[in-house]
């Protein structure tokens, strides 16, 4: 799955890049035509997609305190409050620090990689360690941990580094 992800990935970078040449922006939405319906509904859609992952990342945030309300507090205006208030602190921080989506892409860096790729392949070596893998898949497994263990540094050494030019 991992392959088929990583060629279709390169594949339209290589047509990106035959299609636009020197003109390909790194963003993908700045290369659409902007007078056409069709880049429109990608380009919001692309738009929606942080509104809704900042909601799934912090739900579990907010139930874990609203869990932790007394029964007479644990009500709905008060609920709405307070997540209002998470969002508006959430905003506040990225704000006031210039270096927040550095920091997040830190963050995304060490977790995101090891979330998606160090965790399954350590877990499913470990698992299955004891019936006999052939070696190729072994090999295989390894290389795919080597390879994102170098993409885990290179991405926190590059928002380290970016952040420290900062001050």
């Amino acid at each position: 799955m991992f392959g088929l992800a990583t060629l279709s990935n390169t594949s339209m970078a290589v047509l990106g890049y035959l299609m636009f040449g020197h003109n390909l922006s790194s963003q993908i939405t700045l290369n659409l035509p902007s007078n056409k319906i069709s880049s429109k509904i990608a380009i919001y859609t692309t738009l929606i997609i942080p509104i809704s992952k900042y909601a799934l990342i912090t739900t579990p945030i907010v139930e874990s305190i609203e869990r932790s309300l007394p029964p007479k507090y644990n009500i709905r205006p008060i609920c709405l409050l307070m997540r209002t208030l998470l969002l508006l602190t959430s905003l506040t921080v990225a704000i006031l620090l210039p270096f927040f989506g550095i920091l997040m892409a830190l963050v995304g860096a060490v977790i995101n990689v090891s979330n998606s790729v160090l965790m399954p392949c350590a877990c499913f070596l470990r698992m299955f360690r004891s019936h006999g893998l052939p070696r190729i898949e072994v090999g295989i497994i390894v290389v795919i941990l080597v390879f994102s263990i170098g993409v885990a540094v290179t991405g926190t050494y590059t928002s380290v580094k970016e952040m420290l030019g900062k001050f």
